[in-house]
């Protein structure tokens, strides 16, 4: 299996509501590893990402490496700051707060009705802010007094970005929107069984 980064309009990457991803699966007539170098593909499959989705499988893939990164044994302080750095940095370019913001701002902006992928991306979020709450308190276990204002700013980025996303990805909020659509539909209802057209 393999994967392409591709845009609508023919790019290979673009802004994040623009980019999609295609998985190409290939099916063999034998497994690998095997003896020859070349095996005879016998079947061909392609699986098309939308933005969101890729966003989701983001998202997943760091909380994945942050848990591989807390687990680690012998720990690795170097490599769990890294990690970690690259899911709460303020200066991450399409971070988990961009993120948020392009896939949930037509939801509170009450533009857009939450769907399936929405609640997904919402529970990668959540898995990733305790992913991160774990890695920041292994480090604080692992590191020296030399390293206890990195470990402060590390705590501090990781609460401007737990509070950002809140605002983003809460239930509430996503219900307040969707309570609010069903009463805008509903007086439209309303208004259109009143107008003398409607008969």
């Amino acid at each position: 299996m393999y994967a392409t980064p591709f845009t609508m309009d023919g790019r290979a990457h673009g802004e994040l509501h623009e980019q999609y991803k295609r998985k190409t699966i290939l099916t063999t007539v034998n497994a690998f590893p095997y003896v020859k170098t070349r095996v005879v593909v016998i079947d061909r499959e392609q699986i098309i990402l939308s933005p969101i989705e890729v966003a989701i499988e983001d998202i997943h893939k760091k909380t994945k490496e942050l848990n591989i990164a807390i687990n680690q044994e012998p720990s690795d302080t170097k490599m769990l700051q890294m990690v970690l750095q690259g899911c709460i940095g303020t200066t991450v370019n399409q971070g988990p707060t961009e993120v948020a913001a392009v896939f949930f701002a037509g939801i509170q902006e009450g533009r857009v009705m939450p769907g399936k992928y929405h609640n997904k991306l919402r529970i990668c979020f959540k898995d990733l802010l305790k992913k991160c709450a774990d890695a920041l308190h292994k480090n604080k276990a692992l590191i020296g007094n030399d390293q206890k204002e990195y470990q402060r700013e590390l705590e501090r980025n990781y609460h401007t970005v737990r509070d950002k996303l809140n605002t983003w990805i809460s239930n509430n909020s996503s219900h307040r929107r969707t309570k609010a659509h069903k009463r805008d539909r509903a007086s439209a209802d309303h208004r259109n069984s009143l107008s003398p057209n409607s008969h």
